[in-house]
């Protein structure tokens, strides 16, 4: 099962892909993650000669903690080329996982992936992006521009547009657990 979440900053994207990730057992890709394995395909390195399952990478702790403390940040618009190259070779190889970001859903177009948005309302961001990044609405709208510029040129479409996805989800009004719920419902009924 391939799912791909596309978010705005401090809507809880990230959160609901990884309890997704928990909760179905799914490896969980998010920038960071992407970018190593690209380095090391470019690097000529073979995609079965890295332990990837879910217990290697994560075991009982958040990917986002410590795993890739001393990853430096790569140039994002140089990567993207090599990091679709391995995003499309774990979904071709593995079959399964979760991506965060990085164009997923439209790199996975051709693949039978379930594609998601996740958004907020300004008050349910501000109020997250203070308690949890630290940061103000503006600082994360600023953001939400780089990623729409990112998005943009890469892929020629409109970032959230939600023609783009399965579903457009406002966390605002459902909550994180919410969100994951109508996730895994939406799944379940679109393989029946």
């Amino acid at each position: 099962m391939l799912i791909t979440i596309g978010r705005q900053y401090g809507a809880g994207g990230r959160e609901v892909a990884e309890i997704l990730a928990k909760e179905l057992q799914l490896p969980l890709y998010d920038r960071k993650l992407v970018a190593l394995i690209a380095e090391h395909l470019e690097k000529g390195c073979k995609l079965e000669e890295l332990n990837l399952t879910y217990a290697n990478l994560y075991g009982e702790e958040s990917p986002y903690e410590h795993i890739f403390d001393n990853i430096i940040k790569n140039n994002d618009m140089f990567m993207f080329r090599p990091q679709a190259k391995a995003i499309r070779a774990l979904a071709d190889q593995k079959d399964s996982g979760i991506f965060v970001g990085r164009c997923a859903n439209y790199i996975l177009d051709d693949h039978k992936a379930f594609s998601f948005f996740i958004v907020a309302d300004d008050d349910f961001r501000k109020t997250r992006g203070n308690l949890v990044y630290h940061k103000s609405l503006d600082e994360l709208k600023k953001e939400d521009q780089k990623r729409a510029s990112y998005y943009n040129y890469y892929t020629g479409l409109s970032w959230g547009d939600p023609k783009d996805y399965d579903l457009v989800i406002n966390v605002g009004r459902t909550g994180i657990e919410g969100a994951v719920k109508i996730i895994k419902d939406y799944i379940t009924n679109s393989s029946k």
